[in-house]
């Protein structure tokens, strides 16, 4: 992990460089300058924010970064505004070197999570960029169904970033309406065709609810029928070994050591080596 400081007050700069190359094992170079910064490849950026110079070309030129701001005192100059330009958070000085490192954890694990969830977007994209489907107009609770299961999915896949919500699968012969609670989230219902009971249907109601019925079930008033295209299993991709290795590598280097994902890969570590380096994977330590 490389760390970037840049920080006139040298006492302070050296405190933090010594601090955070002991504790988090960082490479930590110092800059008196926001121009001096500028050329520099850092993961992590602890910026003064009163320093003379432009501190927005430094902000916006590191924005993909860490960048947390060391503020003598906070007002809109100091610290709104170059949030407002990508800063990520910042530090009224004085601080602790340990409230420092718990900001600078904190933000690794949201940047990690955060480039994870764009993988597996990106992956559920691939996987429904085969099937073409119009999402007709709808309200709550909808009722669909198709004769194509992947159509089905997409659907769901698509209300939920349409809303913006996410998703919780439930099975209605397994129905607890004490985990049913929370009106931000699309309740993704199974086994409809096999429940008798309507106040849970009722109940259900209250929430952004999707029925899934069997392909053959009678149609009920409402129920949307979904008419997707696919093509045939001939003219289908399928993800190669190599496509598939690269995108487990960049979704589970983090949640996993070394040895414990090449042995779930079924490669040695050497090996999980080489292929970082020949898909240009770089892992943060």
């Amino acid at each position: 992990m490389k760390i970037t400081i840049v920080e006139n007050e040298l006492y302070l700069a050296q405190s933090i460089q010594n601090n955070l190359s002991e504790k988090l094992n960082a490479r930590c170079d110092i800059y008196g300058s926001y121009d001096e910064a500028l050329n520099t490849d850092a993961d992590i950026y602890l910026v003064n924010t009163n320093l003379q110079g432009n501190i927005k070309k430094l902000i916006t030129s590191k924005k993909d970064k860490i960048i947390i701001l060391l503020a003598p005192y906070v007002t809109y100059t100091t610290v709104m505004q170059p949030i407002e330009m990508g800063a990520d958070d910042y530090l009224q000085k004085p601080f602790s070197i340990e409230e420092l490192i718990r900001k600078i954890k904190h933000l690794r694990e949201f940047y990690s999570l955060k480039e994870e969830i764009a993988l597996f977007k990106e992956f559920i994209n691939f996987i429904f960029d085969d099937i073409e489907l119009e999402i007709p107009k709808y309200t709550f609770p909808i009722f669909v169904k198709s004769s194509l299961n992947k159509a089905v999915e997409k659907f769901i896949f698509e209300i939920s970033k349409k809303e913006k919500a996410p998703v919780k699968i439930i099975d209605l012969q397994k129905f607890d309406k004490n985990k049913i609670q929370n009106k931000n989230l699309i309740y993704v219902c199974l086994n409809y065709h096999k429940v008798e009971n309507k106040e849970t249907l009722k109940y259900l109601s209250k929430f952004k609810a999707i029925f899934i019925l069997p392909k053959n079930y009678d149609a009920i008033d409402g129920c949307i029928e979904l008419a997707a295209k696919a093509p045939s299993l001939l003219e289908e991709e399928i993800l190669s070994i190599e496509e598939y290795i690269k995108f487990i590598i960049n979704a589970y280097q983090y949640k996993f050591p070394d040895t414990e994902l090449s042995r779930k890969l079924g490669i040695s570590r050497k090996s999980l080596w080489e292929k970082r380096k020949k898909y240009g994977i770089f892992k943060q330590k």
